[in-house]
């Protein structure tokens, strides 16, 4: 997605809907340690099934993969579409540590089901 892209997707936001979040020296194992903040927003239906589509072309349009893969599938396809705003360093499936995703994706669950709750 070019930076022009990312401007107009996160102009085009209802700021009610949108949530930031500051990661801050999230460490691996590895001994890389990340930060950056990330600005997403809750998706419109026609963005979940953007989301559904895109998770399905990851597993290749297979539908007996394990639930590890699809988990992870699942939680690339939704930030990709969810994220408008990221540090350059944001590429998740060219990340080696499945802990940075899960950070992003744990922050952004809690974040919608802390707004469905409102309402």
């Amino acid at each position: 997605m070019t930076d022009e892209e990312r401007v107009a997707k996160t102009e085009n936001k209802n700021l009610s809907n949108t949530f930031t979040y500051e990661m801050k020296d999230l460490k691996m194992n590895s001994g890389e340690t990340f930060n950056g903040t990330f600005v997403m927003h809750r998706p419109t239906i026609g963005e979940r099934l953007r989301i559904a589509i895109s998770e399905a072309q990851k597993l290749g349009g297979l539908s007996n993969i394990d639930p590890y893969s699809s988990g992870i599938a699942h939680m690339v396809a939704t930030l990709e579409v969810v994220v408008d705003k990221a540090p350059a360093w944001w590429k998740p499936e060219e990340l080696r540590d499945l802990e940075v995703v899960q950070a992003v994706w744990e922050f952004y669950v809690t974040r919608l089901q802390e707004f469905q709750t409102k309402s």
